[in-house]
């Protein structure tokens, strides 16, 4: 997370109560001019849409009163007169200003060409108003800023020279693999779901031998793939050697389905999931894809990708054998 310091604003019109002002901020994108004064009040929120000409940006705030911010405020440790930790605490406090922007994000889709509203990242800001509230905080704004530490790979010569040495005999592959690169830019977006289904996709796609959709006879054609049991069971191998949140969630799962976590647990899990991201319902909250709720993916997406990578692995050898 990066921390900053600015001038903050006063908010006259909520004086009502003691407590300091919550502020969060984020870019909002889209094909669409706003008026001059987009300010507006519904208690207890203030909500405002600007466009900074500097940056050609335009950014939307959502602004409360919170009387009870002690357990809300960042709390910064110091060693030797240096800063030595910094604890955020839970941003639960936040889920209502959140909800709101994801609500003005579908409508504006709707009504005004709004493409997206960036609530993953948000800049939060507390601004106090006494010397007292003033005193308490030690960070004023800081930013919640999700990022992968992507590993820079080489694009060598060499690599260039065999990829396209072997193009008549591997061009099969170009577009099945252009759903791993959509799901991977998908992931690194965190856009979980969709990620997973373009990697489902990638899977489909090599070992479900053109059958119907029905989710028995899909499991049943996985199966029978010894690519993809090479690439399952590396998978398993690799999560393990990690022993980090994937592997736990597969464990969980697995238990939830009352399967093993071996090649039939996993196929089981990954089909029954396409399956369920495949739909809608109001009534079935099991089958609802809800963009809302990517995070609870990042594990079955990681899982899935891992999968299609190893398959490559013997995709590739395959023309040569």
């Amino acid at each position: 997370m990066q921390v900053s310091s600015s001038n903050y604003a006063y908010f006259p019109h909520l004086l009502s109560k003691k407590g300091m002002i919550l502020k969060i901020e984020t870019e909002i994108l889209g094909n669409f001019s706003i008026e001059k004064d987009m300010k507006i009040k519904h208690n207890p929120f203030e909500i405002d849409i600007r466009f900074e000409e500097e940056m050609n940006r335009f950014f939307i705030s959502i602004s409360r009163r919170v009387t009870d911010y002690s357990s809300y405020l960042p709390i910064m440790s110091t060693t030797d007169h240096k800063i030595s930790q910094i604890n955020f605490p839970p941003q639960s406090f936040l889920e209502e200003q959140i909800e709101i922007l994801q609500y003005i994000e579908s409508f504006g889709a709707i009504d005004k060409g709004v493409e997206k509203i960036n609530w993953q990242n948000c800049s939060i800001e507390w601004i106090p108003e006494t010397d007292i509230e003033e005193e308490e905080l030690t960070i004023k704004k800081y930013n919640r800023d999700l990022s992968y530490d992507k590993e820079l790979k080489i694009l060598s010569r060499n690599w260039l020279f065999n990829t396209i040495i072997y193009r008549r005999q591997l061009s099969h592959l170009t577009l099945p693999f252009s759903f791993f690169r959509e799901g991977a830019n998908f992931y690194h977006n965190f856009q979980y779901q969709n990620s997973f289904i373009n990697f489902y996709l990638m899977l489909e796609g090599f070992f479900g031998n053109g059958i119907d959709y029905k989710n028995e006879k899909m499991k049943l054609e996985f199966k029978k793939s010894d690519i993809l049991e090479y690439a399952i069971n590396e998978s398993i191998q690799y999560l393990e050697n990690m022993r980090g949140k994937h592997y736990e969630w597969l464990i969980e799962i697995c238990k939830r389905y009352n399967k093993k976590v071996d090649k039939e647990g996993i196929i089981h899990v990954i089909v029954e999931q396409r399956g369920n991201l495949s739909h809608f319902s109001f009534r079935n909250l099991n089958k609802q894809k809800n963009p809302f709720k990517d995070s609870s993916y990042e594990s079955l997406a990681f899982i899935t990708m891992s999968i299609c990578v190893f398959s490559s692995i013997k995709l590739r050898l395959g023309p040569f054998r």
